[in-house]
C-alpha cells in the first residue's frame, strides 16, 4: 500500500504531519495549512491486480456554498420508442420513436407504422451513450445521451440480448441467444472502443479449440460496483448442463482456464462478484433436472472452492459496496431473502425474511442509518413495493405502485416488473407497469409520481448530466 500527493509518494519522516493508520488503510494529516490542498491517492498491489483511490483535499479560510450541479434522467424503453424523463418532476424530455428514421440511414428505429419495438437489454455506457439490443433485428443501437439521437447501429449475430458494460476497458461485451428462447447455443461479440465517438463494430473473443464458444451464460463484474475503480480482469462462461466455468481474460479476449465444480455437482446458473475479498459467489444448479444444488463461493484469484452451502438455493444480488449479498429463493408460496454478510473469511448468515410476495427484482439503495445500503423489491403479482432495511431486517410495504405486465409479455429474460435505481447518490428509482412508469421516493419511501401512456416499458437506463 503506498501513499501519494499530487502524484508525488508522501515523506513519512515528518511524524508530527503524517500518521498511517491500520496497515496503511488510512491517512492522518495532523496541522493543516493551505499547503495541504491536494489529490491524495492511496494504491495497492498485489498478483491480483492494482487498485487505487483518489480524494480531493480543499483547505480555504471560509467555505462557499456549492450548487447542484448534476441532474439524473433516465431512459424507459417501449412498445413505441424510448422515452427520457427527469425524476422529481415527472417532466418528458424527449421521445425517440419507433418509426423516427435513424440519421444517416435508410432504417427506422423500429419499423415502419404499427411495428412494436421489441427490446432486449439496454446500459449506460461512459455516462455518454446508452446502448440497446434489438433481438428481432440482428443489432446494438447505440444513443447519444447529449444529441438524445441514435448516432451508430451495430450489426450482431443473431437475437443480440444481453449486453455488460466494462468501464476500465471501454468495451461492450453482448451476449446473442440465436433463437427466441434462452438456449445454450450463444455467442459472444465485443465492441471495443464503446465510449467513443466513433463507427462501432463487433469482435468474436478468441475462438475454443479453433471454433467458435457457443455458450449458455456470459458474467461479467458489474459496473455498478462502488469500487469499480478496481479494475476485475476476468469474467466467466457457462455451457449448458456442464459443472463447471470457463475463466475468461477480458482484456485479451481470451480463455485462461476452465474451472470444474463437478464433485460440487454445480451448473452456475447465476454469479456474483464482490470486489471486496476477491469472492465469486454461484448460484449452482443440477445438470438436466435443474434442481438447485445450493451457493458456492470461490476465490476470485484462483478458483478453488472456499465456501459451500449446499442448502442455501436462490439467485444471489451483491450490493454495490460488496458488503451485503441478498439471496432470493422463489417457491410458490413467495419469496425468501436471505441477507448474509461478505467477510475476509466468506459469507456470514445475517438473516432472512420471509414475504407472501412473488418477487421479481431487486435494486440496492443507499441506507439512511448506515454506511452501506438496503434493498427496495418489486413484485410481479402484486402493485406493492417491499423496502427491507439490511441491518435491522425491518420490512416496510409501499403500495400503489399499479399492475406489472403479464409474464407473456415479458421476454428475452427481463423480469416481469423491473426495478431500477439511479446509483450511488441517486434518490429515486423507477419501476414500470403495465402502462405507466412509477417513479419512487428512496428517502420517504413513497410513490413520487406515475406517468402514464407508456406502453409495456421494459429496460430503464439512468444517466447524470453534469452542469459546469
Amino acid at each position: 500500500v503506498e501513499w501519494l500527493k499530487n502524484d508525488e509518494p508522501l515523506r513519512f519522516e515528518n511524524v508530527h504531519k503524517y500518521q498511517i493508520v491500520g496497515n496503511g488503510t488510512a491517512l492522518k494529516i495532523k496541522s493543516i495549512t493551505f499547503a495541504d490542498t491536494g489529490a491524495y491517492m492511496c494504491q495497492a498491489t498485489n498478483v491480483g491486480g492494482l487498485t487505487r483511490d483518489i480524494s480531493s483535499l480543499v483547505v480555504q479560510e471560509q467555505p462557499t456554498p456549492t450548487s447542484p450541479n448534476e441532474e439524473r434522467r433516465f431512459f424507459a424503453f417501449h412498445e413505441w420508442g424510448v422515452s427520457v424523463y427527469e425524476p422529481s418532476t415527472c417532466r418528458l424530455y424527449h421521445q425517440i420513436q419507433s418509426t423516427d428514421i435513424i440519421p444517416g440511414t435508410q432504417e427506422y428505429v423500429c419499423g415502419d407504422k404499427g411495428i412494436k419495438c421489441t427490446w432486449g437489454r439496454a446500459v449506460n455506457v461512459a455516462n455518454r451513450y446508452v446502448y440497446a439490443t434489438q433481438p428481432d433485428r440482428d443489432r446494438v443501437i447505440i444513443i447519444s445521451k447529449i444529441q438524445m439521437v441514435v448516432v451508430d447501429v451495430v450489426s450482431t449475430d443473431k437475437y443480440p440480448v444481453d449486453l455488460h458494460y466494462i468501464p476500465h476497458l471501454d468495451q461492450v461485451w453482448v451476449l446473442n441467444w440465436r433463437s427466441t428462447n434462452d438456449t445454450g447455443i450463444k455467442t459472444i461479440q465485443v465492441i471495443r472502443d464503446a465510449g467513443q465517438k466513433r463507427k462501432h463494430h463487433t469482435v468474436h473473443p478468441e475462438p475454443i479449440d479453433g471454433q467458435f464458444d457457443l455458450v449458455k451464460g456470459l458474467y461479467i463484474p458489474s459496473a455498478n460496483q462502488e469500487l469499480s475503480h478496481f479494475s476485475f480482469k476476468y469474467g466467466y462462461v457457462t455451457h449448458t448442463n456442464q459443472r463447471g466455468l470457463y475463466k475468461l481474460d477480458l482484456a485479451n479476449l481470451r480463455y485462461v482456464r476452465s474451472v470444474d465444480l463437478t464433485p460440487y455437482n454445480c451448473v452456475p446458473a447465476q454469479i456474483q462478484f464482490s470486489a471486496l475479498y476477491g469472492l465469486v459467489v454461484l448460484e449452482c444448479l443440477e445438470p438436466v433436472t435443474g434442481r438447485p444444488t445450493g451457493q458456492l463461493t470461490l476465490d476470485y484469484l484462483t478458483d478453488t472452492v472456499v465456501g459451500s452451502k449446499p442448502n442455501l438455493p436462490g439467485v444471489p444480488y451483491i450490493s454495490p459496496d460488496s458488503r451485503k449479498l441478498v439471496t432470493l429463493d422463489r417457491t410458490e408460496k413467495g419469496t425468501t431473502l436471505i441477507v448474509q454478510e461478505v467477510l475476509p473469511t466468506g459469507l456470514l448468515f445475517a438473516f432472512d425474511v420471509k414475504t407472501t410476495l412473488n418477487i421479481s427484482d431487486v435494486t440496492f439503495y443507499p441506507s439512511q442509518t448506515t454506511h452501506s445500503y438496503d434493498i427496495f423489491a418489486s413484485a410481479n403479482d402484486k402493485e406493492d413495493i417491499l423496502f427491507l432495511n439490511l441491518l435491522t431486517g425491518k420490512v416496510e410495504i409501499i403500495t400503489g405502485v399499479g399492475k406489472a405486465i403479464s409474464s407473456k409479455l415479458a421476454k428475452w429474460g427481463n423480469p416481469i416488473r423491473p426495478i431500477k435505481g439511479s446509483g450511488l447518490f441517486g434518490q429515486y428509482m423507477v419501476t414500470p407497469a403495465n402502462e405507466a412508469l412509477f417513479v419512487i421516493n428512496g428517502r420517504s419511501r413513497t410513490v413520487n409520481c406515475e406517468i402514464g401512456a407508456v406502453i409495456h416499458p421494459s429496460a430503464i437506463v439512468w444517466t447524470v448530466l453534469k452542469y459546469h
